[in-house]
């Protein structure tokens, strides 16, 4: 018989669920000291606490290599998507990486054609990508993945490139002589 209509309500069974202090308050103080231990995160390292996790992609800011180039960064071992899609280009008379961010959520299609040319449509901004090999970066974009996308630039990675590249990245729709045409 179910104990929903209990004249004092539903009450768990205490020797089926367990303690759910214990469960959501598991550094509590013995003795009702009242608090609870700082967490992990803001305790300062040692070595009794254990090795230290790495920052995903999304927390170490986006780091160029300069030895190897990658056309796009993918996420790594997150189990929520990526909000912002950073899109770079590297402004040779200023030597400064320009670029956008974009939302994810706003992404409305990712239209391809072939494996040479991306275009972007986050509504009121769009964006054409052209490059080789973009195929793959269609799948992840449409997936959400992407962290980032990095224009070639030959002074930046003078070894050149190996597998698929971006050739430009071009906001469409600016002004003539806008900022970042190209």
């Amino acid at each position: 018989m179910s104990d929903y209509h209990h004249p004092k309500g539903w009450e768990p069974d205490p020797n089926k669920t367990g303690n759910w202090r214990e469960l959501f308050e598991p550094n509590r103080r013995p003795g009702g000291g009242g608090g609870t231990a700082p967490p992990p995160h803001a305790q300062p390292p040692n070595a009794a606490s254990g090795p230290e996790r790495e920052p995903d992609e999304a927390e170490a800011g986006l780091h160029i290599d300069p030895a190897q180039y990658r056309p796009w960064l993918l996420q790594r071992g997150r189990s929520r998507p990526a909000m912002m899609l950073d899109l770079r280009r590297f402004e040779e008379r200023s030597g400064l990486w320009v670029g956008w961010q974009v939302s994810y959520p706003h992404l409305i299609a990712v239209e391809y054609i072939g494996d040479k040319m991306l275009s972007l449509d986050f509504g009121v901004r769009q964006f054409m990508i052209e490059g080789e090999g973009l195929s793959e970066l269609a799948r992840h974009l449409q997936a959400g993945t992407v962290l980032a996308l990095h224009e070639y630039a030959a002074s930046v990675w003078p070894n050149g490139h190996d597998g698929p590249w971006i050739r430009s990245i071009c906001r469409l729709g600016l002004p003539e002589g806008g900022p970042q045409v190209g």
